[in-house]
């Protein structure tokens, strides 16, 4: 199985010398928060004593780096677009034991780069304030943003005191099922900008995680049930116009799962009790703040692994939802994908993962699987390739 990586410098192709200079290229893709990537070069004294690579433009700081993977005949799917935003030139007297270590950030950091002041409509909805904070960044890709719904009092006013990116982790509170941010456009330099939910049904374009079997395709599967997150939520509202009361209640066990059964089905006197944040309910009725906040606490299930490199046919980005096949057990189950841990080296590309899920098989459902019925992959045994060839 082919695998293939480009580089980008300044949204110009690198060199196929550039290319040759990389040792290794490491992308951290995490939920909640920004990018990044760490580039190793190794470099050498000159003739004249100067460093290579010190003065090289497409290293330099704020300069702008993109990092793109392929495997198989796919299509090459962009891991990172950012600026690099530290330089790490470890020099050494033993030779070949100097690098330069580069760091980029994705463009999490142009929305987190000036604070100001800002005042929006009076009942404006806190979807289209996350749409005008991500259209005014103006990164240069696309922008999607899941309706919230109007606000539960139309007077309200929402400030901006600070950085886009601090108003719109406000927004994320009040929504709890609700993340902001930025993954690389489909153009080199650029960022597409989301305001959406968690994703509920597995993305077609991802394999599936196989531990057992004719198909298996990745080392391990090592899971956690954190129960404790588990919570009750509830609060209630005074409108100041009517005096009226508002109240909202929600469990973690009570809140819909696409497929299976609630992971964490405890009843309320054993999971923990927690109130509504303060001021909440200008802006969305308790009983939606409830749920949100208990759906996000059914997350109960947490799950780590590495791919095998030469078997699994795809490229695992977060904020997209998979699904896994571990033989007969209850937690093959459908997860969203939290984090990644990209490694691209000189001779081999490995994929480490970290998802969670709220969901399990039901027992009748998981004892009817066996090794057996795990989903054919086509198990592959072919050497790596990495192809640095970017024309």
């Amino acid at each position: 199985m082919v695998k293939e990586f480009k580089v980008y410098y300044g949204n110009v192709p690198a060199s196929q010398e550039q290319l040759n200079a990389i040792e290794e290229i490491v992308v951290e893709q995490e939920i909640g928060r920004a990018w990044q990537a760490r580039i190793t070069i190794p470099i050498c004294i000159a003739e004249d004593g100067s460093w290579d690579g010190e003065n090289n433009p497409e290293y330099a700081e704020l300069a702008r780096v993109r990092v793109e993977a392929r495997v198989g005949e796919g299509d090459f799917v962009p891991l990172i677009d950012g600026r690099i935003v530290d330089q790490d030139p470890g020099m050494s007297a033993e030779p070949g034991a100097s690098t330069l270590t580069l760091t980029v950030h994705d463009d999490t950091t142009l929305l987190h780069r000036e604070a100001g002041s800002e005042d929006f409509p009076p009942g404006q909805s806190d979807s289209d304030i996350a749409r005008s904070l991500l259209t005014d960044a103006a990164l240069g890709g696309t922008v999607e943003v899941d309706e919230t719904g109007a606000a539960t009092d139309p007077n309200a006013v929402v400030q901006r005191h600070g950085t886009p990116m601090q108003l719109l982790r406000s927004l994320m509170q009040r929504h709890a099922e609700f993340y902001a941010y930025v993954v690389p456009g489909s153009v080199p330099g650029t960022s597409d900008c989301f305001f959406k939910k968690l994703p509920e049904t597995p993305d077609p374009s991802l394999p599936i995680l196989v531990l057992t079997g004719p198909g298996r395709n990745i080392d391990g599967f090592h899971v956690q049930r954190v129960s404790n997150s588990a919570a009750l939520y509830e609060g209630a509202w005074l409108s100041m116009d009517d005096k009226s009361v508002s109240t909202g209640s929600a469990r973690s066990s009570d809140t819909a799962v696409s497929e299976g059964e609630t992971a964490t089905a405890a009843e309320s006197s054993e999971i923990r009790t927690r109130r509504l944040p303060h001021g909440i309910g200008d802006h969305l009725s308790p009983s939606e703040a409830a749920e949100g906040l208990a759906r996000q606490s059914s997350y109960t299930i947490r799950a780590e692994g590495t791919v095998l490199p030469q078997c699994f046919r795809g490229i695992l980005l977060p904020y997209r939802m998979i699904r896994a096949n571990v033989s007969n057990s209850r937690y093959s189950a459908k997860y969203v994908i939290f984090k990644v841990t990209h490694t691209l080296g000189i001779s081999e590309y490995t994929q480490s993962f970290s998802l969670r899920g709220n969901a399990v098989t039901p027992e009748t459902s998981a004892n009817a699987l066996s090794p057996a019925a795990a989903v054919a992959m086509g198990a592959a045994a072919v050497s790596f390739n990495i192809q640095a060839d970017i024309f």
